[in-house]
């Protein structure tokens, strides 16, 4: 069974690419190609590094492509392979109590009033201010880094690629341009309560962007603002699971989540596949998940600590090496 808070097609705010890895990960889970009409167009993008001195010593990574997808029926797709699978999904309910023991007891409310459901095992999916990491951990201070996002009716002189900019004093994080079809989305990341704040860092992005890249708006169409997990991880605790941003697995220096995501909803199936009995699944998850939350350990230490000559270093470091941050 799976609960879904928001109703059938609801808007989810991201970027909407994927790394160049992710489709094969996915097709591999899920059997299935990523289908046409979930691509955005472009449908396949170059990878742009810019560094904190500019466009002169940016540069495309070679032989590196990122696919250009519509975020909400990306996840229809997969809502809908999960249906033909046989899972029973309940929109539009919300987790109000998670009682752990043996078996678990969920106590959920619908459209149809309360629902108790009992389940030996729990994988929450829920997202960066998780309910059931909430409920298994209140005590937990689980940081965020905030992400501004504009889509913008704009010109400027971009090739065909996702373009991520590396600036101190526009981000200690990322900043980034998408091409959508007949516009430009830009975005970046912002720890809650520094400066500067999400407006006036993506005033400067802006302003960078017109210097640098002659990034001419005309009409801002949509502003959005939301917050992805940054600097911890936690696996859950018992027969309890958490995957993807509710276990705090996100790339801080690109804020790719959707891979991640993918990948430890796979480690969660197979840690509850290999159970043994009077075992907790959490065990296993913790072997199978290690890898990729070293990952997100070892990136958010170097995020948390470079400076403009390390970004400048890193990014010649990619560009040379052909090899993308995602």
């Amino acid at each position: 069974m799976l609960l879904e808070q928001g109703a059938r097609g609801r808007h989810k705010a991201c970027g909407g690419v994927l790394p160049l890895v992710a489709p094969e990960v996915i097709e591999d889970i899920v059997g299935a190609s990523i289908p046409e009409e979930v691509r955005a167009d472009p449908p396949e993008l170059g990878l742009h590094y810019v560094p904190p001195s500019g466009r002169a010593n940016a540069g495309k990574v070679r032989n590196y492509k990122i696919y250009n997808i519509k975020r909400d029926e990306f996840d229809l797709w997969l809502l809908g392979l999960a249906e033909d699978a046989g899972v029973n999904i309940r929109y539009e309910t919300r987790v109000e109590e998670l009682r752990t023991s043996a078996k678990n007891e969920i106590i959920a409310r619908g459209s149809d009033g309360k629902l108790r459901i009992g389940s030996r095992f729990v994988v929450g999916a829920d997202g960066v201010r998780s309910t059931v990491r909430g409920i298994i951990f209140p005590e937990m201070d689980a940081p965020v880094m905030i992400v501004g996002q504009e889509h913008w009716d704009a010109t400027g002189d971009f090739e065909k690629s996702f373009y991520g900019f590396f600036r101190g004093d526009i981000s200690i994080s990322y900043a980034y341009l998408i091409p959508k079809r007949d516009k430009y989305i830009i975005g970046l990341g912002v720890v809650p309560h520094q400066i500067p704040s999400i407006a006036e860092a993506l005033k400067r992005l802006r302003q960078w962007l017109s210097e640098e890249f002659s990034f001419d708006p005309n009409r801002l169409l949509e502003t959005e603002v939301w917050a992805i997990p940054f600097g911890y991880f936690t696996p859950g605790k018992d027969n309890v699971l958490l995957v993807g941003d509710a276990a705090g697995l996100c790339n801080p220096l690109s804020g790719e989540g959707i891979r991640l995501a993918v990948e430890s909803g796979e480690a969660a199936c197979t840690a509850i596949a290999n159970v043994r009995s009077g075992r907790a699944a959490v065990k296993n998850y913790e072997k199978e998940v290690k890898g990729i939350a070293e990952m997100v350990k070892e990136l958010n230490v170097f995020v948390q600590g470079v400076d403009d000559a390390g970004r400048e270093k890193f990014v010649q470091e990619e560009l040379s090496r052909g090899v993308g941050l995602a």
